[in-house]
């Protein structure tokens, strides 16, 4: 049950809507009959609320003080001295109620430090037992540390105290709430990059078989080299067998195994090499621009394994043969010296 229940004219829902949003923001619990609900019997779900109201609050305009609602539940709250009494616009108020202290409230005063609404809110405070009320209102539009924490002292049982402590932690640590904002506000770019990612990864879904076709053709050019160069490899033994694996005396003939081998061998690395990097530089662009995603680290990976490896394995073993020819024709003309 609501601690304040609020009697209106219909025609005044928007002001009793936003009077009924601020108390609430106070930790005041309100009724009106807007939240009765459908197939509710009216009259009886309006005396529960009333009865167990602690204060009532009349709001009087010229629509009100012709509505018996109105009226009647005003005299309950008189009856009961829990009545509130406030025009919204001033008129003339029903005889029975002119006893009844009852200041007009300028539109957008609530709220404020407003005297009219700063005494409605003593009455309030004073029927539900929260003192603290006024002086917190107040404090709001300009306060200290040192005032918060002497309101804090006084009324430590009050429902705003945790409202009270927050303001105290916002304002010891004025920059948290940047932080916390600045915090959100990249959550929010991340999740929307993510979002973007994730469309990015369906559309290249779609590359998938294209990028498998063309690593088949890489493998079937890959296997065709591996040939030649085997080949090549057949044709320089032989070739070396036939004379001797020495130099003819005219200096044409020395390294020409390596040579030989050579052409195909560069060949095929350096192919390997520039289809590498063609195939792993676009996927490389979009992470280091900061739009990849898992697919594009997978594909490089990918790259790497098939095309990369390979080709520096092939490399290592050229430079390795080269070295090694370059020994034996070293050994060669030192024994002829000999």
């Amino acid at each position: 049950m609501a601690d304040i229940f609020i009697s209106y004219s219909r025609n005044d829902r928007e002001r009793c809507t936003a009077i009924r949003d601020i108390l609430e923001s106070l930790k005041v619990s309100v009724w009106f009959d807007a939240g009765i609900g459908a197939g509710s019997s009216f009259d009886r779900e309006i005396e529960r609320e009333i009865e167990a109201a602690k204060a009532l609050l009349v709001l009087w305009t010229e629509e009100s003080v012709e509505s018996d609602w109105v009226r009647n539940e005003a005299r309950t709250g008189k009856e009961r001295s829990g009545l509130i009494a406030v025009q919204l616009r001033p008129c003339t108020l029903p005889l029975e109620f002119r006893s009844v202290q009852a200041e007009v409230l300028p539109e957008g005063a609530e709220g404020t430090d407003n005297a009219i609404w700063i005494g409605i809110l003593e009455r309030i405070g004073e029927l539900l037992d929260r003192p603290g009320l006024v002086e917190y209102t107040r404090l709001k539009e300009k306060s200290s540390v040192a005032d918060w924490k002497n309101w804090l002292a006084r009324f430590p049982k009050d429902p705003l105290v945790p409202d009270v402590i927050d303001n105290l932690v916002a304002s010891a640590t004025p920059d948290m709430s940047q932080q916390l904002a600045g915090e959100r506000a990249k959550r929010s770019a991340m999740e929307a990059e993510l979002a973007e990612l994730a469309a990015a990864s369906k559309a290249q879904s779609g590359e998938f078989a294209t990028g498998a076709r063309e690593l088949v053709r890489l493998r079937r050019e890959l296997d065709e080299a591996q040939s030649g160069q085997h080949d090549a490899e057949s044709e320089l033994a032989r070739f070396r067998e036939a004379s001797g694996g020495k130099n003819n005396g005219d200096g044409e003939l020395s390294g020409l195994g390596i040579v030989l081998n050579d052409k195909i061998a560069i060949y095929l690395a350096a192919l390997l090499w520039i289809v590498a990097i063609r195939f792993c530089w676009d996927h490389l662009n979009q992470l280091i621009k900061g739009y990849g995603a898992l697919g594009d680290v997978f594909w490089i990976i990918f790259g790497i394994m098939t095309l990369a490896v390979p080709a520096t394995l092939l490399t290592i073993k050229i430079l390795r043969k080269r070295k090694a020819m370059q020994r034996e024709e070293e050994t060669l003309a030192h024994n002829v010296a000999d």
